[in-house]
C-alpha cells in the first residue's frame, strides 16, 4: 500500500504546483489585460515590479489583483485614473518600496491608505489633488526617503508635517505654494540631501538662508 500512497501524494503535490503556476499566469494575464507590464526578478523568478502607466482601463477596484504579488517592490500607477480607495488592497504587500502615483486622481483620502504601507521608501504623488491636510496621514512613515509633491497645492502649512519623516533625503516641492516661511521648517530637516524649489515663492534671501542651514543639501531651482 505504501507505494500507492506515495504515488497518490506525489500526484497531489504535482497537481497543487500546476494549479499555482496556472493561477500566477492568470494573474499576470489579468494585469496585462488592464494595460500593465509585469517584471520578474531574473535571480528569484518572482514578480518584483508592475507598471500600469497611463492605463485607461484600470480602476481602484482592480488593484485587488495586485495584492497577490507578495514579492512586489515597485508599483507604478502614473497617469491613471486611480483615486486612492483601492489602495487599501495593497496592505499585504510588506516589501513594496516604490509607489508611483504621479498625475493620478488621488486625494487626501488616498493618502490615508498609503500611510499603512510602512515599507515605502519612494513616493511620487505630484500633480494630484492632495492638500496640506492630507500630508498629516504620512506621519509615522519611518522609511520614506523620497517624497515628490511637485505641482500640488501644498503650502507652508503642509511643510511642518514633513518634520515627522526622519529619513527623508529627497523632497520635490517644485511649483507648490510655499514661501520663505517654509525655510525655517526645511532647515530642521537635517537628513535632506536634495530639494527641488523651482517655481515656488521662496526668495533669493530664503534660498541663501536654507543653504547656510543645510550645507550638504543640493537645492535645485530649475523650472523644468
Amino acid at each position: 500500500m505504501r507505494p500507492t500512497f506515495m504515488l497518490t501524494t506525489a500526484l497531489f503535490l504535482l497537481s497543487c504546483s500546476t494549479n499555482q503556476v496556472m493561477s500566477k499566469e492568470q494573474e499576470k494575464l489579468t494585469v496585462e489585460s488592464l494595460g500593465g507590464t509585469v517584471v520578474t526578478n531574473p535571480l528569484t523568478g518572482t514578480v518584483s515590479e508592475i507598471r500600469m502607466n497611463h492605463s485607461r482601463t484600470i480602476r481602484d477596484v482592480d488593484l485587488a489583483v495586485l495584492n497577490k504579488y507578495e514579492s512586489l517592490t515597485d508599483l507604478s500607477l502614473e497617469g491613471t485614473s486611480i483615486e486612492g480607495s483601492g489602495l487599501s488592497a495593497l496592505t499585504e504587500l510588506k516589501t513594496i518600496e516604490w509607489l508611483n502615483l504621479w498625475d493620478t486622481k488621488i486625494t487626501d483620502k488616498g493618502l490615508r491608505e498609503i500611510a499603512r504601507l510602512k515599507s515605502l521608501t519612494h513616493l511620487p504623488i505630484g500633480r494630484t489633488a492632495i492638500t496640506d491636510a492630507g500630508l498629516k496621514h504620512l506621519n509615522g512613515m519611518p522609511n520614506l526617503l523620497y517624497l515628490g509633491l511637485r505641482d500640488t497645492m501644498i503650502s507652508d502649512h503642509g511643510i511642518t508635517t514633513l518634520l515627522s519623516l526622519p529619513k527623508l533625503i529627497e523632497l520635490n516641492l517644485r511649483n507648490t505654494g510655499i514661501t520663505d516661511a517654509s525655510v525655517k521648517h526645511l532647515s530642521q530637516m537635517r537628513s535632506l540631501r536634495k530639494v527641488w524649489l523651482g517655481e515656488t515663492k521662496i526668495t533669493v534671501r530664503g534660498i541663501k538662508q536654507l543653504r547656510r542651514a543645510l550645507p550638504e543639501c543640493q537645492i535645485n531651482l530649475e523650472e523644468q
